[in-house]
């Protein structure tokens, strides 16, 4: 069966209108800061440590509603539509770059309703509990214009990139597009279980007196007090745990458990080898310092993964100054002499 397409002519005014729908929740976000500066607000939620025993969701759901907000605030959704035309007017990899921008508009919409941390009826007293039947009855009410608009934007998106014409596309997919995010989410959870379960208990046979605090607003919210020099003991032990568990893996096989469930590893982009302790450990170091910065760290993070929907290998920027590249296992191109034990 043919696929849908839009003709040719309509290609890049649905591109400008899909960067129009995917602006709306930016332009909601600010009318809402607006509101809250000159006082026409109204009370959905509450601060505080509020259902701080959903480990490790709450934590999960903490750290997404950092990136979802910074997100929301730098357009990232409406930037990468106008990534997706430029690489259709340069006819550069068309139908594969809309592919990643329609399921980043996707995925956006989906998880902003998972993000707030919603409140019992009762007022500013417990949360609900995730995965609740209430949670998810209160998820599914909060869809509304916003979700709308990036779907609408995803659909014109996939539609305007299929109009490119027969023949073998400028750039290849590699298959890893999805793979790596989802990687990356179980790795977090298995860093944030293994702290609970093992660090916490272990720090309070050292210290009773401290509580162990890293899981109060995520694993970002606590990173920045660590990389100003204001994070206590234990958190100075999570964040050397987190980037052992990453580093270690990278630097002897190449994945986490989270690449190796998703059947892909890191290697050397020219010989598709090992990628070395070294670079490993550069590779592993790029997310602290990016986001040391003040302000925009996670902005830079953010860009950095944008870049990746017109590579060709979908690299994102640090792995391409690294020579590094996330393919799927077992690699076509493998001149390392260990690559068994890469298995």
């Amino acid at each position: 069966m043919r696929r849908p397409h839009l003709p040719a002519t309509l290609a890049v005014p649905a591109w400008l209108v899909a960067a129009a729908l995917a602006a709306v929740p930016t332009w909601e976000l600010r009318r809402e800061r607006w509101e809250l500066e000159h006082g026409f607000f109204e009370i959905q939620g509450c601060v505080g440590m509020l259902g701080g025993d959903e480990w490790p969701l709450s934590t999960l759901r903490d750290d997404l509603s950092r990136v979802m907000e910074t997100a929301e605030s730098w357009a990232v959704p409406a930037l990468a539509v106008l990534l997706g035309l430029l690489a259709y007017v340069r006819d550069t990899g068309r139908e594969i770059v809309g592919r990643r921008v329609a399921g980043l508009l996707v995925v956006i919409a989906v998880v902003e309703p998972l993000t707030p941390m919603y409140l019992e009826p009762e007022g500013c007293v417990q949360t609900i509990p995730i995965l609740s039947a209430e949670w998810f009855r209160r998820v599914l009410d909060s869809w509304g214009s916003n979700q709308l608009c990036l779907l609408l934007a995803a659909a014109l998106v996939f539609a305007a990139a299929r109009t490119a014409a027969g023949g073998k596309p400028a750039i290849e997919s590699t298959g890893t597009a999805w793979r790596r995010p989802v990687a990356a989410l179980i790795d977090y959870l298995v860093v944030v279980a293994a702290l609970r379960l093992v660090l916490e208990p272990a720090w309070s046979l050292v210290d009773s007196s401290i509580w162990f605090t890293w899981f109060d607003q995520g694993l970002l919210g606590r990173l920045g007090d660590v990389l100003e020099g204001r994070g206590r003991p234990e958190e100075l032990l999570a964040l050397f745990t987190l980037l052992l568990y990453v580093w270690a893996q990278h630097a002897v096989w190449g994945r986490t458990l989270g690449k190796r469930l998703l059947r892909v590893r890191v290697v050397d982009a020219r010989t598709g080898g090992r990628l070395g302790a070294g670079r490993a450990a550069l590779r592993t170091l790029a997310f602290p310092f990016l986001a040391l910065v003040p302000d925009i760290g996670l902005v830079l993070l953010l860009a950095g993964g944008l870049a990746a929907f017109l590579d060709a290998g979908g690299q994102v920027l640090h792995d391409r100054l690294l020579g590094a590249a996330v393919v799927r296992h077992p690699s076509l191109t493998t001149g390392d002499p260990h690559a068994s034990d890469l298995a």
